[in-house]
């Protein structure tokens, strides 16, 4: 059976100028909770749902003919992160992000599907008012995590250690990155550059050993270098 259960005609952007619009896939085995979300995003401005599907070969085919900046993953949908891995692969420029039922919710499994190329993390059960939002900042800075989730992702008790030797300078970098800031807002907040933000944004992923942002906030979160939100 055609797996590709919903398809959008999409509208033209309505997104304000200079602001990226958030085109929308989604991949969920529910009916009911594909057009939830279709709904959910097209009250909002900043996305356009372009479809949902159910299987990994219909949401390949959905990807390549929607072209969509963002898929948004069941991980109910996705056992393992396969599909993740796959179009995180086919398509780098693609964000990935993930929403994790209960059931779901174990650090394994967020950290697997972060492993496979995720940059997104939500709770399935996220106020639907939120969502547009997170899908954005996922979108403009290249991750998001959900203070729910953070202290579920891979974390070394080097972390912490390491979390001592940031600068108070470093650790406010950090706490804005946190909240969704860009290297520009940030540098506009602080009253420096966006090249020195940037500096300390590599200063901060070597301290901390992270891979990238998402790993480095995430890590902190665990080390008490940045409170609980």
């Amino acid at each position: 059976m055609e797996q590709v259960t919903l398809r959008a005609n999409v509208p033209v952007a309505r997104a304000t100028p200079g602001q990226q619009l958030v085109r929308v896939a989604h991949v969920d085995s529910v009916p009911l909770f594909q057009q939830g979300v279709a709904a959910v995003l097209h009250r909002d401005p900043r996305t356009v749902w372009v479809g949902a599907a159910a299987s990994t070969a219909a949401t390949v085919n959905l990807c390549q003919s929607a072209k969509p900046n963002v898929l948004l993953v069941d991980a109910d949908a996705d056992p393992g992160a396969h599909l993740c891995r796959l179009l995180s692969g086919l398509h780098p420029e693609l964000v990935v992000v993930v929403l994790f039922r209960q059931s779901a919710r174990s650090g394994g499994e967020v950290e697997r599907a972060r492993q496979a190329g995720a940059r997104g993390f939500l709770p399935r059960e996220i106020d639907p008012n939120r969502l547009p939002s997170a899908l954005s900042l996922a979108l403009e800075n290249g991750f998001y995590i959900d203070p729910s989730i953070s202290p579920l992702l891979k974390n070394s008790g080097h972390a912490k250690h390491s979390g001592t030797l940031l600068s108070r300078r470093e650790q406010e970098v950090l706490g804005l990155i946190a909240e969704g800031m860009t290297a520009k807002r940030i540098g506009n907040r602080l009253g420096v550059t966006e090249e020195t933000v940037k500096t300390h944004i590599r200063r901060i992923l070597r301290k901390l050993e992270a891979r990238d942002r998402a790993h480095a906030v995430a890590r902190a979160f665990h080390a008490g270098v940045l409170p609980p939100r």
